[in-house]
Formats: structure tokens, C-alpha cells, sequence
């Protein structure tokens, strides 16, 4: 049961992330062309910059948690490995989990608060609002948190489909 939610969750960041990639190709190709390959009458988008920005903040978001799941964030482990014996290591990477979960935890709410409260908040150039881009905040926390706990709660990443071509993956991006 756990596997089939993690990948119904795991396609929705998928699709969101292809399409959040797709719109910043197509609409990134259409401000250029308009800027500098057009005559002086047709000038690119007003809204076209400030969108362009925003659909990043979505797109990292979504890529971090990947990220995680991969173990493909910047890590200390060849130093710790190094420094702590393995009994003291594995309390150490419980103990980065933890804080990590509960930093998740932290940004979610809060950053769930703040796209509420700018619901009634417009972009400048066109009418659309500013709560939706607030929202990557949480989702794009959500779904670290979810790579997190899977990690916290079995030592490694359960699904995560090969090691060969990552990081070590039973470590998250501790």
C-alpha cells in the first residue's frame, strides 16, 4: 500500500516538474526570440520575466526532493566516516533526519501560512496570484519530507529504483 501512494506521489512530482521544465523552455525561447530576433513592434511579454522567475522556485522545489531521494545533495559523510566510529555515525544520521524532518515540518507550516495569506495577492503585469508560487514553498517541502522519513524509517531509501549512477542513497542528504 505504501508503495502504490509513494507512486502516485512520486508521478504527480514528475509530471509537475516536466511541466514546469516545458513551460520555462517554451516561454524562455519565446522572450528571446520576441527581445532580440523580432522588429520593434513586437516586444516580449511584460509578465513573461517575473513568471519566468517564479516557475523556477516550483521547479527547484519539486527537483530538491529528488534530490534527497537520489542522495544527491552536498554531504560531510567522507569526513564523518572518517571522525566517528559506525555505531556513533548511525546516531548521528538519526539524529540530521530528525532535525531535517522537523525543519521540513517547519517550512511547510510556515510557508503554507504565507501563501494563504497572500491569497488575495496579484503579480504585477498580469492577474494571477501570488499564493500559487507561495505555494511550492510546502509542496515542494512535502514531498523532502516525505524522502526524509522514508529514509529515517528504514535506514535507506525503500524505493529508490539504483545506487549505481548516485550518491548512497541510505543517507539522504545528510
Amino acid at each position: 500500500m505504501l508503495k502504490k501512494i509513494y507512486f502516485v506521489l512520486d508521478r504527480i512530482r514528475l509530471i509537475g516538474i516536466v511541466i514546469s521544465l516545458g513551460w520555462l523552455v517554451v516561454l524562455c525561447f519565446t522572450q528571446v526570440i520576441l527581445r532580440y530576433f523580432t522588429p520593434a513592434d513586437l516586444r516580449p511579454f511584460k509578465w513573461g520575466d517575473e513568471i519566468l522567475r517564479l516557475t523556477v522556485i516550483w521547479t527547484s522545489f519539486l527537483a530538491a526532493s529528488l534530490g534527497v531521494r537520489e542522495g544527491a545533495h552536498l554531504n560531510l559523510e567522507f569526513f564523518i566516516n572518517k571522525l566517528l566510529n559506525p555505531k556513533a555515525l548511525a546516531v548521528l544520521k538519526k539524529i540530521i533526519l530528525v532535525l531535517a524532518i522537523a525543519s521540513m515540518c517547519l517550512l511547510i507550516y510556515h510557508g503554507a501560512l504565507q501563501a494563504y495569506a497572500n491569497r488575495g495577492s496579484y503579480l504585477l503585469n498580469i492577474r494571477f496570484p501570488v499564493s500559487f508560487f507561495d505555494a511550492a514553498i510546502p509542496v515542494g517541502c512535502f514531498y523532502i519530507l516525505i524522502e526524509f522519513l522514508l529514509i529515517l524509517i528504514f535506514g535507506k531509501h525503500p524505493f529508490i529504483r539504483s545506487s549505481e549512477n548516485s550518491g548512497d542513497p541510505s543517507t539522504g542528504s545528510v
